[in-house]
């Protein structure tokens, strides 16, 4: 049987789920328009912070619904990271575009115009995984559920001793998966396994952010850190996805020019192109790589990591109160 949850972590955590409900359902509607691309990647963020906070806060609360909620909100995400990648995708090639030499414009071009093509196809899968969340219910449900504790957010103790401890428990796990990549960050051929440590950065910044509130600044280095290491993480993993892809795609390519013209031979004209790109990808990797490790051996020498555990143990530690004696009603009882 599970020990019951303290109230005043029901209603801290009541009060960061809906938060992150809340900046989920700000952005459905300039999803559905798809007329700015930082909508989808606003509410791809809320969804990726709601999936963190629900098994932290929502399974006390609201622990067989809360499995569901996650389930069905990790949908969501799917469909919407997959369009912000493609997104990020578009506005890289036509950044570069503007960049290249006449001989490279074409096979860049022809990548730019099939990426847009996977874009816009994937805009209904958004909006069939938007139409399908709305049905479910999920928001009012959660809403429902977590709205009768939020009410009583201005009751919350974040000196609480049960809420530290939850939180350092909740951070402790997170840090130690975190730094158990930490192997990895001296090999760079570690594809999978970088790309898993960016997860694991996100997963503990997001927790960190919850219970920034119970340190007062004290986490703000870390949090900064992560977001760092998330970022150089990310475009990394972006490389990676490029490398593996461009033999892929110049493969497609050419068997779409033989269909079409009989001849591969109009595919000369964007292969330099296509070489140059998957090249300058390769470069850029190496470069985002060990820039990444010089600034993970950085934070280790200033014992970052270290640090935030100290703080989050210093929080729960027993402060001793030095209470004087009752003073003597007179100065008989001295004597």
């Amino acid at each position: 049987m599970k020990a019951k949850v303290n109230l005043n972590i029901k209603i801290y955590g009541a009060g960061v789920l809906l938060g992150q409900l809340a900046a989920l359902v700000q952005e459905i509607e300039g999803v559905r328009r798809a007329r700015d691309i930082e909508c989808i990647h606003r509410m791809r963020v809320a969804t990726r912070r709601l999936r963190s906070a629900l098994p932290l806060f929502g399974e006390p609360i609201a622990e067989k619904r809360s499995i569901y909620w996650f389930k069905r909100i990790r949908k969501l995400t799917r469909a919407l990271g997959d369009a912000r990648d493609t997104d990020v995708q578009i506005l890289h090639l036509d950044e570069l575009q503007q960049t290249l030499v006449i001989p490279y414009r074409s096979g860049v071009r022809r990548l730019w115009l099939r990426v847009k093509q996977k874009r816009r196809a994937l805009q209904a899968k958004v909006l069939e995984a938007l139409v399908d969340f709305e049905q479910s219910n999920i928001v009012t449900e959660m809403a429902q559920k977590f709205a009768p504790l939020d009410i009583y957010r201005d009751t919350v103790d974040l000196h609480g001793v049960e809420l530290l401890r939850f939180a350092a428990e909740a951070v402790s796990v997170k840090l130690n998966d975190f730094l158990a990549f930490s192997e990895i960050v001296d090999q760079p051929e570690k594809v999978t396994e970088l790309h898993a440590m960016r997860i694991s950065a996100k997963h503990l910044r997001y927790t960190l952010e919850f219970f920034a509130p119970l340190y007062e600044n004290q986490l703000r280095s870390h949090i900064k850190a992560l977001r760092a290491a998330q970022d150089s993480l990310g475009s990394i993993h972006d490389c990676d996805v490029w490398i593996a892809y461009m033999p892929e795609f110049m493969e497609e390519e050419r068997r779409r020019t033989l269909d079409y013209f009989g001849s591969a031979r109009a595919f000369k004209r964007l292969e330099p192109g296509l070489i140059y790109y998957q090249q300058i990808r390769r470069e850029e990797r190496e470069k985002l790589f060990w820039e990444f490790n010089s600034t993970w051996h950085k934070w280790e020498q200033e014992n970052l990591w270290t640090d935030l555990l100290d703080t989050i143990q210093f929080a729960l530690a027993p402060t001793i109160t030095y209470e004087p004696p009752a003073p003597a009603e007179n100065l008989e009882e001295i004597a």
